[in-house]
């Protein structure tokens, strides 16, 4: 018992119940004499006491013990693998079973009915940990996700699985993992990588072919089953067209007479076309190994092409004046003290390498947005350290991370006065200390988007890369997303709307649009609406929603197809549209084979300490669950010893006997 007054206030309650009691029975005259007064006065003590006590608020700490049923999950995959081999009129082995166990345990029910064209089984088991077991419904087909196996053993709760669909192996033939670029060059040639693979066909032959947008076969290859267990990944070489944008590929291969038509012998892809590679100028003053080093690194992005030149070739050049098709210039130690940048790039997006031999005063002149003050002529070395703050573009943190053991860029010595909208993905530290100084940045102020690099010796990062991480990834990562950043200038359209150009039929179409006002500030306060048609769909009708300063719309899931899609809205009283299209692929994992892995089921079940039944077991299942004991739940509680109904119980007890005793000797 728990009170939370000094002890004493106890004694003053017996001394106040002590004194009503003195003064009813013995005060004055009273008709009541010897044991009976004393009884009387008994009772009323204790009463009065007891009453007096409960007004000090006094709290008990009391034991509960709650029941609870168990919490059983049902998991079932709804996939379109299970779904071909259900038969109508069948019941659904998850219905009957719950049928049988509801009332007696909790049952949670889940399935991936939302994703029927893959099956994640892992993503399955995710449940509840105060689940006391899990059934999982399934053919065993396992086609994305984390490995069900490694999750069942980590949830610490036995799964039992339900093993659906049919073990029978089929003759059949079907494409699989199909393989290549989704960008492509008009009027140039790309390859495709798919794989074959034949149960029961043994020396039959059947064409592979692909098919263009236009219907017209442009490749085609012979393929003979050499066995009833035939796998093999052939390459077909396809020629690009004058057509650019978004084009459809369709992949046959022969379904002959032998097999069990399931309808997996097609498989459709997308490609974008376009015109050409973009072109970067990469400009030194002078020649330096850091040259070859960002021409391979840009280069290892198929959408870019480089191309290698000195300042002063260009100066000297009879074509100086001509303005070369390119995208981007990266200048490395330019301007120097003789040389200044040329005239046919210094309209294009600009990427400044600033190394020793850069005159500081010149580059500060051209009010690119980064000033660096030096007073010495000489060198830092400064590694570099990632800012997590930078927002221009998405920067892998492992790649920035990666990039901080990398050996230092010599770098003029100075202090560099970074101008509005300049950020830092990279800033240096000279020796222990970050200079907090921008290594690595980048700005998009001004319509014209730059990036700076103060340090020359980039080639060491890239061999630092290799030698670290025996790849070249993070730095080439690094210069082409400094290069595509800048590459990609902004456009002056007012309203413009994002989204990916190719998806998968299980992923979900997520939109987003930007709206600028004249002073090309980024405003959402009119409502902005998108129209989307696709080839066998119909025209629909959507409202972007509001999100941070721009909009976004998610369409869900899509049909395979070609959408092209109008987003309209209205700013000032002028009207504003944006139009593209995008394109949904269509997957077959679920139809690859339809031959149920009951193997998988089982080692699931041992794994987990559970076990695997058949829908026809469904009672010994039943039987096995029931021997879930119930989950006994205790909790200690502290309550008001005025709250409990004994105490009240014993208080009107003790009246009730003082009037009872009074009445019959005939006071009352």
């Amino acid at each position: 018992m728990t009170l939370d007054y000094p002890w004493y206030f106890v004694l003053l309650c017996l001394l106040a119940g002590a004194a009503y009691a003195a003064a009813m029975y013995f005060w004055g005259r009273n008709p009541f004499r010897g044991g009976l007064r004393w009884g009387l006065a008994a009772l009323r003590f204790a009463a009065v006491s007891a009453i007096a006590f409960l007004l000090l608020a006094p709290t008990v700490r009391r034991t509960v013990h709650e029941r609870q049923r168990p919490l059983v999950v049902l998991a079932e995959d709804r996939s379109s693998s299970v779904s071909a081999m259900h038969r109508a009129g069948d019941e659904i082995p998850a219905d009957q079973l719950q049928n049988q166990l509801e009332g007696d345990f909790r049952l949670l029910y889940t399935s991936n009915n939302d994703n029927p064209e893959h099956t994640d089984l892992g993503a399955l088991l995710d449940v509840p940990r105060d689940a006391a077991a899990v059934v999982l419904f399934s053919d065993g087909l396992h086609n994305r996700g984390q490995s069900p196996v490694s999750v069942a053993e980590g949830l610490g709760m036995p799964v039992y699985t339900v093993a659906v669909g049919d073990t029978t192996q089929r003759n059949d033939a079907w494409l699989s993992h199909l393989r290549t670029n989704r960008i492509a060059y008009r009027n140039s040639e790309m390859t495709v990588e798919v794989t074959v693979n034949a149960v029961g066909l043994a020396g039959q032959k059947a064409d592979l072919w692909v098919n263009g947008s236009s219907g017209r076969t442009v490749a085609i290859q012979s393929i003979t089953y050499t066995d009833n267990h035939f796998s093999t990944t052939r390459t077909l070489t396809i020629p690009i067209g004058d057509k650019t944008g978004l084009q459809r590929y369709d992949v046959y291969l022969d379904e002959l007479q032998e097999e069990s038509p399931m309808g997996n012998n097609h498989l459709a892809f997308y490609v974008d076309v376009i015109d050409n590679r973009q072109q970067v100028a990469i400009i030194g003053a002078a020649p330096h190994p850091d040259l070859s080093a960002l021409k391979q690194a840009v280069e290892s992005n198929p959408n870019y092409e480089a191309t290698v030149l000195l300042a002063n070739e260009i100066h000297n050049s009879e074509t100086k004046n001509q303005k070369p098709e390119f995208t981007l210039a990266i200048l490395h130690n330019l301007p120097t003290a003789t040389l200044t940048i040329p005239e046919a790039v210094k309209e294009l997006p600009q990427m400044y390498v600033i190394g020793m031999q850069t005159d500081l005063p010149r580059f500060n002149a051209m009010k690119t947005g980064l000033e660096i003050v030096s007073r010495v002529k000489k060198g830092s070395e400064l590694t570099a350290v990632y800012n997590d703050g930078f927002t221009l573009f998405q920067f892998d943190r492992g790649d920035g991370e990666a990039l901080e053991q990398l050996p230092p860029l010599m770098a003029p010595f100075g202090e560099a006065k970074a101008g509005e909208g300049v950020q830092s993905l990279l800033t240096g530290r000279l020796g222990n200390i970050d200079s907090r100084q921008p290594l690595v940045a980048a700005t998009s102020q001004g319509g014209q988007r730059r990036v700076f690099v103060w340090g020359e010796g980039l080639w060491r990062w890239r061999l630092g890369d290799y030698l670290n991480n025996q790849s070249h990834g993070h730095f080439d990562r690094l210069v082409g997303q400094l290069v595509n950043f800048a590459a990609q200038q902004e456009g002056r359209d007012r309203f413009r709307v994002e989204t990916e150009r190719i998806y998968a039929t299980f992923e979900k179409v997520e939109l987003k649009a930007q709206l600028y006002n004249e002073a090309y500030e980024l405003v959402n306060t009119p409502e902005a609406t998108l129209t989307l048609t696709g080839d066998s769909t119909k025209k629909a009708d959507f409202t972007f929603a509001r999100q941070g300063d721009g909009y976004a719309l998610n369409l869900g899931t899509l049909p395979a197809g070609t959408y092209r899609y109008t987003a309209n809205t209205i700013l000032d009283g002028q009207k504003l549209s944006a139009e593209g299209t995008f394109a949904i692929e269509e997957t077959n994992f679920e139809l690859a084979t339809l031959t149920a892995d009951h193997t998988l089921m089982r080692t699931i079940g041992a794994v987990s300490g559970g076990s695997m039944y058949h829908p026809d077991q469904l009672d010994a299942l039943e039987a096995e669950l029931r021997k879930i004991k119930p989950v006994i739940h205790t909790h200690t509680r502290h309550s008001e010893l005025l709250g409990l109904p004994l105490v009240l119980a014993l208080i009107l007890l003790l009246l009730a006997a003082e009037w009872v005793m009074r009445k019959y000797h005939g006071e009352i």
